[in-house]
């Protein structure tokens, strides 16, 4: 529940690169293009090959992955890894899962650690209490009482793990794991790995707004991006971004909310509280590690903008930028790394 799902049509464009020549020999290389509907998203891939027939197969073969790991952690699919982990919550039983899932859950946990529970793959009772709202003809708030009752079955220190045997168990009953704030970018992080394997290092993969990016293109400086800036309700910007071989997640409610008696109510969902953040905000992440991009791109909507600036710059390789509208306009933030990577 948490990407901006427009933003993939705002950087279909966002693999154009910088026209500095002489970095790489291009004379045997053509790019291509390949587009692919996984994980309620469109997948983009950009890469460089020798010849379309092997770009194609390289592409095929890193859909392939994206859509096992979908049919793995997928909250959506009854019978996923997943879901079949949550049904054995509260029942003293730990399941071994799946080398992928394992990795997913436990980084999922170490995030958890560091952002104070602001990220949360136990909230699923929430995001299923949520989902529910907005189908709605006319959405209201949650009871208070449905909300602390849900709250019981949701929290990350219910997860124990046993690394030896590659084990997972749910503490307490009804948890409802959701990878929603994770998985897109593992997922196009995986995609890399794949093309890499195939020989591709010139390559990008759009997960619905969650990016991960191989080596600088042949004759290029860096890939660019585009960040999509909601600035009015029918005006939208954006900032230009430049990197190679970095992962970029944006996210927040410009976009994406619902509106209950007349507030906003986001559809990132704070854990603690079971509610989505009223306030205005966007934050976009720059990062090493896919799953790290994605997981805080969502926290850092949800803490006050000085203090999530505060925290990314006390992280390693990692940079921000943060927009929050209020009446009083447009501010931002921006880590003190950021501004290296902005056309």
């Amino acid at each position: 529940m948490k990407n901006l799902s427009v933003i993939s049509a705002f950087i279909l464009g966002l693999m154009l690169l910088i026209p500095e020549s002489g970095l790489l020999n291009a004379q045997d290389l053509e790019r291509y293009t390949f587009h692919s509907n996984h994980m309620g998203t469109r997948f983009t891939i950009i890469l460089y090959a020798e010849n379309e027939g092997f770009a194609e197969e390289a592409a095929n073969a890193a859909f392939d992955r994206i859509e096992r790991l979908n049919q793995m952690m997928s909250d959506y699919i009854d019978e996923s890894e997943l879901n079949r982990l949550s049904r054995l919550s509260g029942s003293g039983e730990a399941m071994q899962v799946s080398p992928e899932l394992f990795e997913v859950l436990y980084e999922s946990y170490i995030i958890s650690e560091m952002t104070g529970g602001l990220f949360d793959v136990t909230i699923g009772p929430f995001t299923e209490l949520w989902r529910a709202v907005r189908m709605e003809p006319e959405p209201q708030l949650p009871y208070d009482e449905e909300i602390e009752e849900r709250g019981k079955s949701v929290g990350y220190q219910h997860m124990e793990f046993d690394k030896e045997n590659r084990t997972v168990e749910l503490k307490v009953p009804d948890m409802q794991l959701d990878l929603g704030g994770i998985a897109k970018g593992y997922a196009s992080e995986e995609a890399i790995n794949v093309l890499r394997r195939f020989g591709i290092q010139s390559a990008l993969v759009d997960g619905g707004g969650d990016i991960s990016m191989g080596e600088t293109p042949p004759e290029k400086e860096g890939w660019e991006v585009a960040i999509p800036l909601k600035i009015g309700e029918d005006e939208t910007s954006h900032i230009m971004l430049k990197m190679s071989g970095k992962t970029v997640t944006t996210s927040g409610d410009m976009f994406q909310f619902i509106e209950i008696d007349g507030k906003r109510y986001s559809h990132i969902l704070n854990p603690k509280t079971g509610l989505g953040a009223t306030e205005q905000i966007q934050a976009t992440v720059i990062a090493e590690e896919g799953m790290y991009a994605d997981a805080l791109a969502s926290v850092l909507t949800l803490m006050n903008p000085d203090e999530g600036i505060e925290f990314i710059n006390s992280l390693q390789n990692t940079e921000a930028y943060i927009m929050m509208r209020d009446e009083n306009g447009i501010k931002e933030w921006k880590s003190s790394g950021f501004a290296a990577y902005m056309k």
